[in-house]
Order: structure tokens, then C-alpha cells, then sequence
């Protein structure tokens, strides 16, 4: 990587070694939650995909001409930017959603797709926010990355709100078609620990949205994406993260800007509106 090659070995400084640990363990917790939900719950039941079929395939072209993109120039002391000509249209490849995800409705056939697609989103989003120019010799520092990189980590935000929507939606058709047979402990389970590390990756994204730093058109497509999202996220999240989350997001309004605070204002009014079936009465 261009001065970070080490990087997702490198557990970021924030400030504290506490505080070091708990991001490390988050970043690292959603991605072995989702392991754990793969190998205990995926059965072979029917039904449509709705990510394309070549949607895994483009997203592993696309984060792996990020990555030899980030290898190109050693000793540099940056990542790829959205705000450079050539590296912008490489960055857009990977956040590509049309082209990744397809369209909703998402079946229990979409899930292990969704599943590889998160992971390499996730290491997309270390890559920034644990970068240092020099691993060897600096630490990460996490805060400064995100001020730093925030255009590149708010579109990888973005992008993994839609992923857990999507996710979400697949693991709700997935418990309707299980038989009472197929009601077993290790598949609730399995759904559980998959729905706590999608909350990590919610969660992760609104502590985003509260950075004082974040400049408003980031704001606004971040909060947009929690609006846009509601509906789905709402229908997988059990009604105690409801509200963890509604705090979270209006803990960032004092720094929001009025069409990102409207943005927000809707996400609660949606998710304290609906409904909780399926999954969200999976305590």
C-alpha cells in the first residue's frame, strides 16, 4: 500500500489504550459475527438472489484495483482520493452500488453474497481510518484519519448502511422460510450474533456523523443514507436498538446542518413508526 502497509495490523491510537482496544474489537467483532452467522445458519432454501450474479465479482475487481492502486507508489504518504481525477474513478468502482447490490427485495439467497461483499467493504473502511504514513515507526491516528479521509470513509459509511439494510432485509426472509424443524437454537443464535454485528457497523457509522469536522455535504449524504435506509433497518432491529440508535443519531444534531438534520428527523419518526415483525422480535 502507498505508506500503509501494515495497516490493518496496526491497532489505531485514539487516544488511550481503552480506547484502542474497544475500535479494534469493533471493526474486528462485525466481521467474526458475520462468520459465526454463515457457518451456523446459511441452508440451502429457494428463492431469487437480488444482488447480480456478477456483483461479488465486481466488487472483488473493484476493491482489488483499490488495493493495487493503494501498492503503486511506495514511500508516499497518502491514500487513493475521491478528489483525484485517476483515483476518484477507481474509488467510485468500489462504491458502485447499482452494480454491487442490484435491487431490493432481498432474499435469503442474496445472504452469503451480502456477506463477502461487507467484509471487503470493511476493509475498505480500516483501510482509512487505521492508515499511517510511516507503520513501522507511527501508530494510526484514528481521529486525524477521519477528519483527514472523510470523504473517502463517509462514502464507505454510506455504502456498508445500505449493505446492513440489505442484509437485514435477506436475514428476514430467511426466518420466514425456515420450517419449525429448521427452528433450531444454533440458527437463532446465529441470527443473533449476525444482527449484532450489523448494529456495530450502524452504530460506527452515526458515531461518524457526530464528527464536529464533518464537512456538510458529508453530513448530508450520510444522514440521507440513514433516511433512505430506515425502513429496511427498522424491520431487522429489535426495538431497545431502535432506540440506541435514534439517541445516537440525535446526539449529532447540534453539528448537523438543517437538511441534515430534516434527514435524521425523518430516520426517527420512520423507525419509532414501524412495525416490529420477523426479525425485530428476535430478542
Amino acid at each position: 500500500m502507498r505508506g500503509a502497509g501494515a495497516v490493518h495490523r496496526i491497532v489505531p491510537d485514539r487516544g488511550s489504550a481503552r480506547r484502542r482496544k474497544r475500535k479494534t474489537m469493533t471493526l474486528r467483532g462485525s466481521i467474526g459475527r458475520l462468520a459465526v452467522f454463515g457457518g451456523l445458519c446459511l441452508a440451502s432454501l429457494p428463492g431469487r438472489a437480488e444482488v447480480p450474479a456478477n456483483g461479488a465479482v465486481y466488487m472483488d475487481a473493484a476493491y482489488g484495483a483499490v488495493e493495487s492502486l493503494m501498492r503503486a507508489k511506495p514511500g508516499t504518504v497518502t491514500l487513493p482520493r475521491l478528489a483525484d481525477p485517476v483515483d476518484g474513478r477507481i474509488l467510485a468502482d468500489v462504491w458502485n452500488a447499482p452494480a454491487i447490490l442490484g435491487t431490493a427485495p432481498y432474499t435469503a439467497a442474496s445472504i452469503e453474497a451480502l456477506l463477502g461483499i461487507i467484509q471487503k467493504q470493511t476493509q475498505v473502511l480500516q483501510a482509512y481510518l487505521l492508515f499511517s504514513p510511516d507503520p513501522a515507526k507511527q501508530k494510526p491516528d484514528a481521529a486525524r484519519n477521519a477528519v483527514e479521509f472523510q470523504d473517502e470513509l463517509t462514502r464507505s459509511h454510506e455504502f456498508r448502511l445500505k449493505l446492513v439494510a440489505a442484509s437485514l432485509q435477506a436475514m428476514n426472509d430467511f426466518g420466514a422460510r425456515l420450517t419449525a424443524e429448521e427452528k433450531t437454537d444454533a440458527r437463532f443464535q446465529g441470527l443473533r450474533q449476525m444482527r449484532l454485528g450489523l448494529m456495530e457497523i450502524v452504530t460506527g457509522s452515526a458515531l461518524a456523523l457526530r464528527n464536529p469536522a464533518l464537512r456538510p455535504a458529508n453530513q448530508l449524504m450520510l444522514a440521507r443514507s440513514f433516511s433512505d435506509n430506515a425502513a429496511a433497518l427498522a424491520a431487522g432491529i429489535a426495538p431497545l436498538d431502535r432506540k440506541a440508535v435514534i439517541d445516537a443519531l440525535q446526539a449529532a444534531m447540534p453539528n448537523l446542518k438543517q437538511d441534515a438534520q430534516k434527514a435524521i428527523s425523518g430516520f426517527a419518526a420512520t423507525v419509532s413508526a414501524a412495525p416490529c415483525d420477523g426479525l425485530c422480535r428476535l430478542e
